[in-house]
């Protein structure tokens, strides 16, 4: 009698991004790169491009919700991978569904072209609905400074203020690419919690001049949600994140595909 091999499998709820550089597109990329199976609920439709984001709307609620049944109905999912979720009636139902699973989420918000993905209502029902249901949390800057109510200067002291606002968060991984180091390098750190203690563990790679960043976000999550799916521990989870990411911007420094901020490459 053969033995059954369970896959390591990630389910990604997130936007859908038609020029497939970021959203539902880059998470499956990533997860197939990365060795686990996805699977994937849209919960929001984008008109965009390496250049803008022309336009976003939310797919129904009761879309959403017979997305959900039907994957987690029928397929074990190790590990949830959150990322745009816009407005309130699309979080209330995603929140409905994470209770029993580790959740990562990537708190959307604004695309790397500088295009607003949602607006301020989504923002309040992904903090006041989701975030208490999340373990780890990867934000970008832009990001944190909205999390933080106020400009950031010192990135671990205000992951270290989300990290007291949401006590049921694991961990956060705070992004160093927006602001590279004096020595031309980046520096990724992952705050988490262990023994009653919030740890801290860093990640350098030098820095990569490239316009080339459309989906670093997503990326950067899912293949985090990829390795904790495979039983990583956390800060394991986070460096093979890190330099799968990190990987990625180097092999699409030079590629063009667009006329913006271009895609990862992930099948090269």
């Amino acid at each position: 009698m053969h033995s059954v091999v369970e896959i390591p499998t990630v389910l990604t709820i997130a936007g859908s991004d038609p020029s497939g550089g970021a959203g539902i597109q880059a998470d499956l990329k990533t997860f197939m790169k990365a060795g686990v199976y996805g699977a994937a609920a849209i919960a929001g439709l984008t008109a965009q491009n390496t250049l803008a984001v022309d336009a976003a709307e939310p797919v129904s609620r009761d879309f959403v919700r017979r997305q959900l049944k039907s994957v987690f109905s029928d397929i074990r999912i190790d590990t949830v991978k959150l990322g745009m979720l816009p407005g309130r009636a699309v979080c209330e139902e995603v929140a409905a569904f994470l209770s029993d699973h580790p959740v990562i989420c990537d708190p959307v918000m604004v695309a790397t072209s500088g295009g607003r993905l949602v607006d301020k209502n989504s923002v309040s029902a992904l903090i006041e609905l989701i975030l208490p249901k999340t373990d780890y949390l990867t934000p970008n800057l832009y990001e944190l400074e909205v999390l933080c109510e106020k400009p950031v200067n010192d990135i671990i002291e205000a992951g270290m203020s989300v990290m007291e606002r949401f006590p049921g968060l694991s961990g956060i991984a705070l992004k160093g690419g927006h602001r590279p180091n004096p020595d031309g390098t980046v520096t990724d750190t992952l705050l988490y919690r262990e023994n009653g203690a919030i740890k801290q563990h860093a990640e350098t790679n030098p820095y990569i001049d490239t316009k080339n960043t459309h989906g670093t976000g997503c990326t950067f999550s899912s293949a985090m949600a990829a390795f904790l799916a495979k039983k990583e521990k956390p800060a394991d989870a986070f460096v093979q994140a890190v330099r799968f990411t990190h990987r990625l911007i180097v092999i699409s420094k030079e590629k063009k595909i667009g006329h913006g901020h271009g895609p990862l490459l992930h099948h090269l």
